[in-house]
């Protein structure tokens, strides 16, 4: 996020399965103007033996450790957890993120669904089918997007799963099909509660594998705060491994690094040779020393709290070693980092 995009877009700035009925102490948490406090990571790509750091599941379990750590009242990953869901190791993987104390929440992301179908990762993951959900908790409305469609022809939407989307040569990719943008408007417009709205793939990039009618997904929002300013506060989003804040439209779009690593396609060979052999995805990607996650505090009043972190490059391997560069397609830098902010926003 640049400077001037911060300061003209912000007023002031301060230093599963399916749900939708309230849950928790939504009323009561909200009256006494107590802040919610959900921990946020995206993008670990478990599986074994192939992707850098993703077969650990220590990198998952550091991040439940803050998560324990900072009293943090939920959890949410935006995507791209793991590549299936019927493996035993693939089951005892998504069990120890479902069944931990602190509860744990899914975003659809492309690979989710990659060995199976959808209905299986959906039904692992215990969310609605449809792959898109809303829930209420601690005063706000979380809505939870699914742009994880392509569109063969006009008018045909198919949702990805056993890797459908990568064969689809020439189709128009991360779409929102008609009916669940109507829903989206049903759920958010006239909400009673501010609302954070969550997708894997990114609703504000212009250049980077953006949703593909993020376009009229915005204009809903807009709708909504143009009726109650407020309404729509904060919009999350994975998939592209890097970090970035964004005010748009008095909305603060946070897009969020990967937990481990970042793709960037031509191979290297700067990793030690029998990390490669055991990692062979390692040679198209960068990883961290430490996962990443981020600490989100809400506030009613408008204020918003990101407490981010901070890893090293894995071997000490950075892009420019590997002839990668430093920037993606938007401008946003690759690095092992997700930033804090602290910010309040008005709504008039």
């Amino acid at each position: 996020m640049n400077r001037r995009e911060f300061i003209s877009g912000m007023v002031a700035a301060g230093a599963a399965g399916g749900l939708s009925a309230a849950e928790g102490s939504t009323a009561t948490d909200a009256a006494a103007g107590k802040p919610l406090k959900v921990c946020v990571f995206s993008d670990i790509h478990y599986e074994r033996g192939f992707w850098t750091n993703a077969d650990d599941p220590s990198f998952l379990e550091k991040i439940m450790a803050r998560a324990e750590r900072e009293s943090c009242d939920m959890m949410i990953q935006c995507g791209d957890f793991m590549h299936g869901v019927a493996k035993p190791w693939q089951k005892e993987f998504v069990k120890l993120y479902n069944e931990f104390m602190i509860p744990g929440y899914h975003v659809l992301g492309n690979h989710d669904q990659e060995q199976n179908s959808a209905k299986e990762t959906c039904d692992a993951y215990r969310i609605a089918t449809s792959g898109h959900y809303s829930f209420d908790r601690g005063g706000f409305r979380f809505v939870i997007a699914d742009p994880n469609y392509f569109c063969p022809e006009p008018g045909k939407y198919v949702h990805y799963e056993r890797s459908n989307y990568a064969r689809a040569h020439g189709a128009t990719t991360n779409v929102i099909p008609p009916e669940e943008l109507e829903w989206l408007r049903a759920t958010i417009v006239g909400s009673p509660l501010p609302c954070v709205v969550l997708s894997h793939e990114s609703l504000e990039r212009g250049n980077y594998d953006p949703v593909a009618n993020s376009d009229a997904v915005r204009a809903v929002f807009n709708e909504a705060n143009a009726r109650k300013p407020g309404t729509v506060r904060l919009v999350i989003n994975g998939h592209t491994h890097n970090d970035n804040l964004r005010v748009l439209d008095n909305i603060l779009y946070w897009d969020v690094n990967s937990a481990n690593y970042q793709w960037f396609g031509p191979k290297h060979a700067k990793y030690p040779a029998e990390y490669m052999k055991t990692h062979p995805g390692a040679q198209y990607t960068l990883g961290w020393t430490e996962p990443l996650s981020g600490v989100l505090t809400l506030w009613q009043d408008g204020r918003i709290r990101i407490e981010g972190s901070k890893a090293d490059w894995l071997f000490g391997v950075k892009p420019a070693d590997a002839n990668y560069p430093k920037y993606d397609r938007d401008g946003r830098e690759t690095h092992p980092v997700i930033q804090s902010a602290d910010m309040t926003f008005h709504f008039g």
